[in-house]
């Protein structure tokens, strides 16, 4: 019933909860909101600059980035439009600027999916904090969808759009890093004391691109589930797809749940304690084999089904992740435990996933939106392309094609961070091991090839960047039904660091009052994990220690 919420859920960046101290509005004699001066922006001119005074002025709740109406917000709104030097673009960065109790810092939010930023929406609530906020569009206009780059994939001639995705990929944060802290200075009198930068998922990755490319504009960089790997991830999402399709036989998502029930049954305990999650889902061996013969009751079925060997391998392919047709392995697979309703996702022709099927109908598969237009407008530059169809063989050309011909426009993996190092930077990286999007795998092997780049082991590493890994937690933590734990105020804990020099050993982590039960628990830095000190209550984070 959340998946509709999920699909909705991955474009959006999450919001700043930090409640900041107060400092002062703008300096006497400062620009009033009228009369900001246009910022410098290397490589870009300037089109126009325009600003508006919001007074009691509300945003609506946008679940599930934005969970409550954000009410009696009074800022300085600054829009800036941009055009880069050869590039026919048109670059729009909104800013807000709290006319009053500014904290002395300044936050870019990032986007998701399909885009670089939400405007109101990611602003609302760290303005209504005291931040200076600024979000972007990178040029893909208002008109943008999260769900597909159609309207700006591909040129006219066919070809792509190239201006267009280098400011999606990594242009466009560097831009909301200069106009942002620009219209902060003009307005306040001063600098902001220190800038950072919040998103999840594809603001995730933009997170990483500023740490790689950018290693100077943020003290520090929250980095939420990030599509770092993405012309290779974004490929591995349709593995399911090709698997059900190479099998012949969609399941369905009650065959599906009936797996991954029994998967957390048989690793739940791993950790000695029974609190419905699989802690380290890279551990369990669960066999889907040892299911065969066993019959589930579905609601879309008239009769008890019988899971098969057919089911069982499916799912065994699917947690094993893409092959070449020769057996090579190209990329990770889905974690153990999370779900498989987003890509492995079927449907009924004239129905829906669930539709109970007559004698003449039959399951289909239906394509995550992200591989499905990713290879569509970028990879085959044929937007009539059907992903529906690929097998294992096309899907493995897909896979090096992607790499081969975007890694150096949008790979997002560069390991060598020693610039932002340098600079003083502070990067924390959180993911979910039950995310079904963007798997935890990626993170880890980020933070391992950094530690590679930049020698002398995990200290060096967590001197500057932190990886946290949250068990039975989806993507962003955006499903309040999943039994994980959510780190409870990442962004607290960045600042801490930052501002004080106080490295998270943890991250303070609660499960949602819709979860299956109620629990809190630490989310120790990687390699690090939580364990049950064997005493004291084991739904309480007091009673465990990272080792």
């Amino acid at each position: 019933m959340y998946l509709d919420s999920l699909l909705i859920a991955i474009i959006s960046a999450p919001g700043l909860v930090l409640a900041a101290q107060a400092l002062s509005g703008p300096a006497p004699g400062t620009p009033s909101c009228a009369n900001i001066p246009p910022p410098l922006v290397p490589g870009a001119s300037v089109l126009s600059i325009k600003s508006q005074t919001k007074l009691n002025y509300t945003v609506p709740q946008a679940f599930p980035t934005l969970t409550h109406d954000v009410n009696n917000l009074n800022v300085c709104e600054i829009t800036v439009a941009l055009r880069h030097a050869g590039a026919n673009d048109a670059v729009t960065v909104v800013t807000w600027l709290p006319l009053a109790n500014w904290n002395g810092r300044f936050a870019a939010i990032g986007g998701g999916a399909w885009l670089a930023g939400q405007g109101k929406v990611d602003l609302a609530a760290p303005a209504s904090q005291g931040y200076a906020v600024s979000s972007t569009d990178a040029g893909l206009g208002s008109a943008a969808d999260p769900f597909t780059p159609a309207l700006w994939a591909l040129k006219s001639d066919g070809t792509t759009n190239t201006d267009l995705l280098t400011n999606f990929a990594s242009r466009s944060i560097h831009d909301m890093a200069v106009v942002g802290k620009s219209v902060v200075n003009a307005f306040y009198g001063r600098p902001a004391r220190y800038s950072y930068w919040n998103g999840c998922s594809t603001g995730g990755r933009q997170g990483l691109v500023a740490a790689q490319q950018f290693p100077t504009d943020f003290n520090g960089i929250l980095a939420a589930a990030p599509a770092t790997y993405w012309t290779q991830y974004t490929i591995a999402e349709l593995w399911p797809q090709v698997v059900m399709k190479e099998a012949g036989y969609y399941p369905s998502p009650c065959e599906f749940d009936a797996v991954i029930r029994a998967a957390i049954s048989a690793c739940d305990l791993n950790d000695k304690v029974k609190d419905g999650v699989i802690n380290d889902p890279l551990q369990c061996h669960f066999n889907p084999f040892s299911l065969v013969g066993q019959k589930i009751h579905c609601p879309d079925s008239p009769a008890d089904v019988v899971i098969t060997r057919e089911l069982a391998s499916i799912v065994r392919k699917i947690w094993d992740g893409p092959r070449t047709s020769c057996g090579s392995r190209l990329w990770y697979g889905l974690p153990i435990g999370a779900s498989f309703s987003s890509l492995a996702n079927t449907t009924v022709p004239n129905g829906n996933a669930n539709t109970a099927l007559n004698s003449t109908q039959k399951r289909v598969g239906a394509p995550f939106f992200i591989p499905d237009t990713w290879i569509r407008y970028f990879v085959k530059r044929d937007p009539s392309f059907d992903t529906s169809m690929v097998d294992a063989k096309a899907f493995s050309e897909l896979f090096h094609d992607s790499k081969r011909n975007f890694d150096k426009v949008i790979g997002s993996a560069n390991p060598d961070l020693r610039k932002f190092k340098e600079a003083g930077g502070r990067l924390m990286v959180w993911h979910g091991l039950a995310d079904s999007l963007i798997y935890p795998q990626d993170s880890i092997q980020y933070w391992e090839e950094v530690k590679h780049t930049i020698g002398g082991g995990a200290s060096a590493v967590d001197d500057f960047f932190r990886l946290f890994l949250a068990p039975g937690l989806d993507h962003c933590g955006f499903d309040p039904t999943v039994p994980g734990a959510k780190p409870i105020d990442p962004f607290a804990s960045l600042i801490a660091w930052v501002e004080n020099g106080t490295a998270p050993e943890y991250l303070e982590a609660e499960t949602s009052a819709l979860a299956p039960s109620h629990f809190t628990r630490k989310i120790c830095r990687y390699p690090l994990r939580d364990q049950y000190q064997g005493q004291g209550n084991s739904n309480v984070s007091s009673s465990y220690h990272c080792v």
